[in-house]
């Protein structure tokens, strides 16, 4: 199927990857705690990370990155950093949610287009886990495939999160305090990511 090798070792390997915890999702649970619908803005701009990856990684990108390690040393720092400062935001913050409120903090569509971007784990998993299904000379439209495949189960498995974190959300609506202590533990595991990030 249009150069495709090995489609279901890629189906079983995605899915995998989509269900071990990483920064992505960890920042759509963020923004779902303080709302649905933020929950799923989150989530497209996960998946819009995702595409542009999956684009760079088609035209080539990968081989600028295995050429140059101290880009890919920067993109390391750089999301750590990103991470930390998140995660440090979450644990000061007075809101509910990964500190979603507040124009000067970021919608959770372009936090979550940032941490996609700048998460090493999905630069590798697009850059060079996705060429090993794609021999070279493949069609563009092999990684298409792949890529609308991967979206399309990562999208199906986050919304159910959404949906059971905003279930979640109506009962602490009587609890503010719990809600606040929720808050702050996805802040101090978003600072765990960064760091690991940066030092792994």
């Amino acid at each position: 199927m249009l150069g495709i090798t090995d489609f279901p070792a890629f189906l079983v390997a995605s899915t995998l990857l989509i269900l071990s915890p990483g920064p992505g999702t960890l920042a759509i649970l963020g923004s779902a705690t303080a709302s649905r619908r933020a929950g799923f803005a989150a989530l497209a701009g996960t998946s819009t990370g995702d595409a542009i990856l999956l684009a760079a990684a088609a035209i080539g990108a990968a081989t600028l990155l295995a050429s140059n390690p101290m880009a890919f040393n920067l993109l390391k720092y750089g999301g750590g950093a990103y991470l930390v400062w998140l995660g440090i935001k979450s644990l000061l913050s007075k809101e509910q949610g990964l500190a979603v409120s507040g124009p000067g903090q970021g919608s959770p569509f372009r936090r979550s287009l940032l941490v996609t971007l700048l998460n090493p784990k999905a630069v590798v998993f697009f850059m060079a886990f996705f060429p090993q299904f794609v021999p070279p000379g493949a069609s563009v439209w092999a990684f298409a495939v792949l890529g609308a495949v991967f979206i399309g189960l990562n999208c199906i498995y986050q919304a159910v999160l959404i949906v059971g974190a905003g279930f979640i959300l109506r009962h602490l609506d009587e609890a503010p305090h719990y809600a606040l202590w929720v808050n702050r533990l996805l802040g101090a595991v978003f600072i765990l990511f960064g760091v690991k990030l940066a030092v792994g």
